[in-house]
């Protein structure tokens, strides 16, 4: 029989979509079915893992847990049997506290006599007249100079009126900085070149310039210390010299850059134990 081309083509034409479509989803299935039956197997598998590696950390925990459990109970044993024999031995406490009450009663019985020793000896002194007028004028000699050392009294060390009074506590207005400021010293007026003497006796131990209150001299006693600033270039001590109360240590200046506004003046501190204290209180 012989077929026709152009029915092959008619019949393609209306029927030929519906043919490749039905062989490509037949496709698709199949390959679903292949690709789902495969990865249950593998799912399987690894749940059958995990719960394997389950079993295998309890059955370890479980050994671990019994194991601990019984070297407790065994520590525990021990530490009865450790301690049953320590009750049964005399304790170096024991020992120690008979030996400490020995001892006592040894020194208990040497104190005695020592007290009837001492007795009978100020019985003796008893007798013997002592006079205590020297020890007594001594004890008061000795009061009298400390009492000395710890008081301080002052040479004003310029005659002149103060321009700029002590204020650690308080505001004094500065002329030259043109504000309110603290004060750690006095100002005490003056003439330039006028000279400046040492308020008290000392050792100087320190002669600078001071980049605010310029030229400065600083002369220390015990726990008193006075500071002599604004001074002339020519300093007449140095330091390590032992000065004398009235020696002349310089001269007035202008060499205070923060009290330049103030005019000719000396700027003087009291220092008492590091801190500073107001100078005009201890001034003749």
């Amino acid at each position: 029989m012989r077929i026709n081309k152009d029915n092959w083509i008619r019949f393609f034409d209306r029927k030929g979509f519906y043919i490749v479509l039905f062989l490509s989803v037949v496709v698709v299935a199949v390959t679903a079915v292949y690709f789902t039956s495969s990865n249950l197997k593998k799912l399987e598998e690894f749940r059958k893992a995990q719960q394997e590696e389950i079993n295998s950390a309890l059955d370890t925990n479980w050994d671990y847990e019994y194991e601990e459990k019984l070297a407790q109970a065994q520590e525990k044993e021990n530490k009865k049997t450790e301690s049953a024999e320590v009750m049964n031995q005399p304790t170096k406490d024991t020992i120690s506290q008979e030996s400490n009450s020995t001892k006592t009663a040894t020194e208990n019985k040497e104190s005695k006599s020592l007290t009837r020793n001492k007795e009978v000896q100020n019985k003796k002194d008893s007798a013997v007249p002592v006079t205590t007028d020297v020890a007594t004028s001594n004890t008061v000699v000795q009061k009298t100079s400390n009492s000395n050392l710890s008081s301080l009294t002052l040479l004003k060390p310029v005659e002149g009126d103060i321009v700029l009074e002590f204020a650690k506590d308080k505001l004094v207005f500065s002329k030259t900085l043109q504000e309110w400021t603290t004060h750690k010293g006095v100002d005490i007026g003056g003439k330039l070149g006028e000279p400046v003497l040492a308020a008290m006796e000392g050792i100087v131990t320190k002669v600078y310039k001071d980049p605010k209150l310029g030229n400065t001299v600083v002369i220390k006693n015990g726990k008193w210390e006075t500071r002599y600033a604004n001074l002339e270039d020519e300093i007449l001590v140095k330091e390590g010299e032992k000065v004398i109360k009235g020696q002349q240590i310089g001269k007035i200046g202008e060499s205070a850059k923060f009290e330049i506004a103030e005019g000719p003046h000396l700027h003087f501190e009291l220092w008492e134990n590091g801190v500073p204290v107001d100078p005009t209180g201890y001034c003749k």
